[in-house]
C-alpha cells in the first residue's frame, strides 16, 4: 500500500507511544503515583502528532479523495473520523487534567488517568486496525493511479499543509525518548517525512 505508506509509518510511531502509555499505567498501579514529566510528554505527542499532524492529513487529504470517488470511509470505520477524533480528544483532556494530582498520589486522579488512558489506547488501536484492514486496502484497490500518486505526495507533507520538518522531527524525538524511558522498542519505520532518526526498512 505505497499510497498510504506514510500513514502506516505514523501508525507505528503512535503505537510506540501507546505502548509507553500502557507502561505508564502499569507503573501507576505499582507505585501509586504518576510520573509527571513522561505523562506530560505523552499528552504533547498525542495532541501535536496524532491530532494535529496525522489525523488532520486523514481528514483533509484521505477522506476527501475517497468521497470524490464516491467511497465512504464510514463503510470501514463504522463512524466518522471526526467522531473518533472527538472521543479521543476527550480522553486526552481527562488524562491531562488528572496529571498533577495523580503525580502526588491522589487515588481519585490516578483512577481517572488510568481509566481514560486505557480507553484511549483501546480506541486508537481499534481505529488503526480498522484503517489498515479495510480503509487502506480500499484505497489501493479503488483509486486510479494518478489519484494514488497525488494522495501519496500530499500525505508525505510533515503536518498537513504545514511544511515544518523541524516540528515533525521534534515529535519523533519525543516518541523515542518516551520509548527509551519505558524500555519500549523503538519502531523501525520507513518513509516518515523529514525523519532523520528512524531507519529506512528494506
Amino acid at each position: 500500500m505505497k499510497t498510504t505508506r506514510t500513514l502506516l509509518s505514523e501508525h507505528l510511531l503512535i503505537e510506540q507511544v501507546l505502548n509507553c502509555l500502557e507502561r505508564m499505567v502499569d507503573r501507576c498501579a505499582s507505585q501509586r503515583r504518576l510520573e509527571i514529566a513522561p505523562a506530560r510528554d505523552a499528552i504533547v505527542f498525542f495532541r501535536g502528532f496524532a491530532e494535529r499532524c496525522h489525523h488532520v492529513k486523514e481528514e483533509t487529504e484521505l477522506v476527501p479523495t475517497l468521497r470524490a470517488m464516491g467511497i465512504s470511509a464510514e463503510r470501514c470505520l463504522g463512524c466518522s473520523m471526526l467522531q473518533r477524533r472527538e472521543e479521543g480528544r476527550a480522553h486526552v483532556d481527562a488524562m491531562e487534567a488528572a496529571i498533577e494530582p495523580a503525580s502526588g498520589g491522589d487515588s481519585t486522579a490516578l483512577k481517572e488517568f488510568t481509566e481514560h488512558a486505557r480507553a484511549y489506547i483501546e480506541l486508537l488501536l481499534d481505529y488503526i486496525a480498522e484503517q489498515e484492514d479495510c480503509l487502506f486496502p480500499m484505497v489501493a484497490q479503488t483509486l486510479p493511479e494518478a489519484d494514488k500518486a497525488r494522495l501519496g505526495t500530499a500525505l508525505r507533507t510533515p503536518c498537513g499543509d504545514r511544511q515544518d520538518e523541524r516540528v515533525y522531527n521534534t515529535y519523533i524525538d519525543l516518541a523515542n525518548r518516551l520509548a527509551d524511558h519505558f524500555d519500549v522498542p523503538r519502531a523501525v519505520i520507513a518513509g516518515l517525512p523529514g525523519n532523520r532518526n528512524v531507519k529506512e526498512s528494506c
